[in-house]
């Protein structure tokens, strides 16, 4: 597979001006869309690149004949608008026919980890809610996602937040215990905490 998307890069570099993509006389760079077809391409077949974890890694494909040919992609999704750049609707699923759309820059940053929505413990809330719920700073949370932790590695309590000690009614004791001494728990205790409500 490496050697593959190897070979199909060098083959469109080679080809590149045949399906009009313009190179800058100075810098070498081509084009915006060619950048944007090889960064997708890298991204979802090159084990080596930098974010395929989060593409190629996690089941995100590209459709093969876009991927084999610019000129068929360029077709298929027009030339890149000013300040736009190319979102999938359906982030589970690939860089397809259907699945693909001009959107800005902020709208697609706002469509990616932030809007994974995650079932835990009987309730259902995106990461940024999580987060909230649970107390903790977003990029925590969303950093374990990105690492491809799920289940109980990505809500495993933060070590410093293990031996907390909270004092209520002068009495002195971790969150965790006054969750199993009262029952009450231990997400609504650090919520109420985190956020200078009363604990009980």
């Amino acid at each position: 597979m490496t050697r593959k998307y190897n070979q199909g890069v060098a083959d469109a570099n080679r080809r590149r001006t045949k399906h009009g993509a313009t190179v800058d006389a100075r810098s070498g760079n081509t084009d915006r869309l060619y950048k944007l077809w090889a960064g997708i391409k890298g991204r979802c077949l090159n084990p080596k690149h930098n974010h395929y974890h989060r593409y190629g890694g996690r089941g995100v494909t590209m459709h093969q004949e876009w991927a084999d040919s610019f000129e068929v992609f360029r077709a298929a999704v027009g030339e890149a608008p000013t300040n736009m750049t190319l979102d999938r609707i359906d982030n589970d699923k690939g860089y397809e026919p259907g699945n693909v759309r001009w959107d800005k820059r902020k709208e697609q940053v706002n469509n990616r980890y932030t809007n994974v929505v995650i079932e835990w413990g009987g309730k259902t809330m995106t990461l940024k809610q999580w987060a909230d719920h649970l107390g903790w700073k977003y990029g925590l949370i969303a950093s374990r996602w990105k690492a491809g932790k799920r289940g109980a590695d990505l809500f495993a309590e933060p070590k410093w937040e293990r031996n907390r000690v909270v004092t209520y009614n002068g009495e002195t004791k971790t969150l965790r215990k006054w969750a199993e001494d009262t029952g009450v728990p231990y997400e609504t205790l650090h919520w109420r905490d985190k956020h200078g409500k009363p604990l009980l």
